[in-house]
């Protein structure tokens, strides 16, 4: 009788596997995590004084962060100014140029004694351990892991293995985004921290969007981030098998000193500060947008255990604020996959004649092929119900107007705005994609401003992109041969000048288009 060896090599690699995760560090789960808490939105500050002059008491401003380099400018022009606090909340942290310019911008707060608080989703920082730590040997920096694997490991068996071993947990990420100063001005949207959030990339552009915020509204901001600061899934980075030695921080504050003044000094430098919109705003010659609005946020408990109240979660949040559209639903989301719950929705708007628009990522701009195949499986029922569909381009013709010229500097282009537009009233900016996993899984926050201007400059960011030199606009064919009824798609746009129509996923190749009709077929759209 002959023994199959498939058993045996299936034992042996998981072998390898728990011996190479028992040989890896750990975190140490019973480090200290003393609370901590923002400064009052009461207290005298620099910033207060000069919003003040600009936004009344009780009253909230918004002003729009479209540009990439005026976003990341703003951050770092917060940075600058802060005298009391800055906490900074962020999915991912990478250490390129933009990285290193807000870690330098952070470093040099808490020379001048601003007490930082860094938290950090732990999803990416296995190959970042030592830097984080390093900054949190800073006496006035703090920085947290949020859900953090426990095992610690740049091995990516070992990584895969503590995934599966604790899917549940380790499947669920803290997606927020927020950047505040002095419980006075903050920012908040889709960016994380990365140089394709902020047109510094040579490869690859997030076209984004935030929103910088200033008044009462930025207390909430400032509440929701104690919450996640202080939950039981935030780690202290002092818990992590790493020792940095002060002799480690002197060095990197001399290098990132040194990187910034480097960077600042060159055209890329010179470019950022012409872009900051952050003085204007304080001297009143750029004006804010005085609304009202409403922060929707998830509990951080929803990655630790399912939530049994989805009132609680950001979702239902939303659907409390009774802000359902009556004319035109506008969605911005680069990862869009209705499901059933959402198909309702947009079929139940349309039967009450609300034009739905949806503006996403064509095939060859996204930067998450199987979210796009969950995509594509909705497509024929939404342009059947009569949703508008738009798929962003990879690469734009230069034609002018509100939206970035894609083609310059940049060979790849991808849509990473989350917004919605309702009645040209309601603005949701935020970190939340129309998918599952933002529902469901991971944690995601966002503001509903409800202003018509805001609301206008949104929605012609969202048109300009939509225009055929920027987006595919896939179109329903239905062909009927005898009693057999078929249904396809076309994608229509324009190219210098001249309109065309393709008949399968344009700039795609048969492996690709083979490749989606696979992943079409796999039963994970919870996951998406």
């Amino acid at each position: 009788m002959r023994i199959s060896p498939e058993p045996l090599v299936r034992l042996a690699v998981l072998a390898g596997l728990l011996t190479l995760a028992g040989c890896a560090p750990t975190l140490k789960l019973d480090t200290a995590r003393p609370p901590s808490h923002a400064a009052s939105n009461h207290d005298e500050t620099p910033l207060k004084t000069q919003l003040t002059a600009h936004i009344p008491p009780g009253e909230s401003g918004f002003h729009l962060l479209h540009g990439g380099h005026a976003a990341l400018a703003a951050r770092l022009s917060l940075a600058q100014r802060a005298t009391r606090t800055l906490d900074v909340q962020s999915y991912l942290f990478h250490n390129d140029t933009t990285g290193k310019l807000v870690a330098a911008a952070l470093l040099a707060a808490a020379e001048r004694g601003v007490r930082v608080r860094v938290l950090i989703d732990d999803i990416d920082t296995a190959d970042k351990e030592l830097r984080l730590a390093t900054l949190n040997a800073h006496p006035n920096i703090q920085v947290r892991l949020f859900n953090p694997f426990h095992t610690r490991s740049t091995n990516l068996f070992v990584k895969a293995w503590q995934a599966l071993r604790e899917s549940v947990r380790l499947n669920r990420r803290m997606h927020n985004k927020a950047f505040i100063a002095d419980n006075q001005l903050g920012i908040t949207g889709g960016r994380n921290i990365g140089d394709e959030y902020f047109d510094a990339h040579h490869d690859l552009a997030f076209v984004d969007l935030d929103v910088a915020a200033a008044g009462a509204i930025v207390d909430a901001l400032s509440k929701s981030f104690d919450q996640y600061w202080n939950s039981a899934a935030a780690v202290p980075a002092s818990a992590l098998p790493v020792d940095p030695g002060d002799i480690r921080l002197q060095r990197t504050r001399r290098f990132l000193q040194r990187f910034r003044s480097e960077q600042l000094g060159s055209d890329y430098g010179r470019a950022l500060t012409a872009a900051d919109p952050i003085p204007a705003l304080l001297a009143g010659k750029t004006p804010w947008l005085l609304a009202h609005a409403d922060l929707i946020v998830d509990p951080p408990e929803k990655v630790l255990k399912p939530s049994k109240s989805p009132s609680r979660l950001l979702i239902g949040q939303l659907a409390g604020l009774w802000v359902d559209p009556t004319r035109r639903a506008l969605i911005v989301s680069p990862y869009f996959v209705p499901g059933a719950t959402g198909m309702a929705y947009f079929e139940y708007w349309r039967s009450q004649g609300v034009r739905v628009d949806v503006l996403t990522n064509a095939y060859a701009a996204s930067d998450v092929p199987v979210v796009h195949a969950g995509y594509a499986n909705y497509r024929i029922p939404l342009l059947e119900a009569g949703v508008g569909l738009y798929e962003l381009k990879p690469v734009a013709e230069p034609t002018g107007g509100r939206l970035r010229d894609l083609g310059s500097g940049s060979s790849r282009a991808s849509l990473h705005a989350k917004t919605f537009v309702f009645d040209d009233e309601h603005v949701f900016i935020g970190s939340f994609n129309f998918d599952p996993r933002s529902a469901l899984l991971n944690t995601e926050m966002g503001l509903v401003i409800h202003s018509p201007d805001l609301a206008r400059q949104v929605t012609a960011i969202a048109e300009d992109a939509a225009r055929p030199e920027r987006s595919y606009r896939p179109r329903l064919i239905v062909e009927t041969d005898g009693k057999q009824v078929t249904k396809r798609l076309q994608w229509h746009d324009v190219h210098e000048g001249r309109e065309r129509v393709f008949d399968v996923e344009p700039e795609t190749t048969p492996i690709q288009r083979g490749l989606l009709r696979v992943l079409q077929a796999l039963p994970i759209e919870e996951q998406l």
